[in-house]
């Protein structure tokens, strides 16, 4: 009795879960505008710091930066949020974009691997 119990409720609690998951997408497509631009950068590592400055803010829709590009590009609601406020997050992670440079003391307690060569 058990055994069929439990096979019951952990279905039932993973639909639930991922019912949850699936509320919290962060912006209509249909609302999106989409920037792009460059981001100084190297690796994965930078990759992920780079998304993660933006994914999850509100306002935000998508980030994905291209690390033999160098380029960004993000879809975000305009209501929301704005391409100099998210220059400003990169650059407040360490990233310099080309009207946003990250303070030296942050962009310095960046790994060694993804101290770019900053442009001037």
């Amino acid at each position: 009795m058990k055994k069929s119990m439990l096979k019951l409720v952990i279905p039932a609690f993973l639909g639930v879960s991922m019912l949850m998951s699936c509320g919290n997408a962060q912006e209509s497509s249909d609302s999106l505008t989409k920037a792009e631009f460059k981001v100084y950068g190297n690796c994965g590592m930078c990759e992920k710091t780079i998304e993660g400055s933006l994914n999850g803010e509100d306002g935000i829709g998508n980030a994905d930066w291209d690390r033999e590009t160098k380029m960004i590009s993000v879809s975000y609601n305009p209501e929301k949020m704005n391409e100099d406020k998210i220059k400003a997050k990169i650059a407040g992670v360490g990233y310099d974009t080309d009207s946003h440079r990250a303070d030296e003391s942050v962009y310095s307690e960046l790994p060694g691997c993804c101290q770019y060569d900053r442009p001037e």
